[in-house]
């Protein structure tokens, strides 16, 4: 059982963390776009492979502790699981703004931006969709396929 439960949380934070990713590439593009035709210069419409990379790991983490505050830390409250959440990627996203991955200190600010407003989009609605999950049915889960 225990087994079973561990492959379907791995295959729940494989599936959160690249949701997040592509989320938080999307946002750099979009916040790309809205940059370059406010202030009027041009913006290079491309992602740098380093932050590809730090984009990758920091999605994974972020999606780990998703799954690890959603679905191990079943006796706490909703708002508490919620607010740890919220701290452990707080801190996160703090580390990954004192390691700038490019020279680009514009482009890497856009990408931290960026990923944070992902991440906290698709964190959010995990935590609400497995909240609402276990006042319709009684259990906890954070497996993606099983909230809806």
């Amino acid at each position: 059982m225990m087994k079973k439960m561990n492959k379907e949380m791995e295959l729940s934070y494989k599936a959160l963390s690249a949701a997040m990713f592509m989320g938080t590439v999307c946002l750099y593009m979009a916040i790309g776009a809205v940059f370059a035709l406010v202030s009027g210069e041009g913006f290079n419409y491309h992602v740098s492979f380093a932050f590809l990379i730090q984009g990758v790991v920091v999605s994974t983490l972020a999606s780990i502790v998703c799954v690890l505050c959603f679905g191990s830390a079943k006796s706490w409250s909703f708002v508490t699981r919620y607010l740890l959440t919220l701290l452990i990627l707080s801190a996160l996203f703090i580390l990954s703004m004192l390691i700038p991955v490019i020279g680009s200190t514009k482009g890497h600010f856009m990408w931290v931006i960026s990923g944070a407003a992902s991440i906290l989009a698709f964190g959010t609605a995990v935590a609400v969709l497995s909240n609402q999950h276990f006042k319709k049915t009684g259990t906890r889960s954070v497996l993606l396929w099983e909230l809806k």
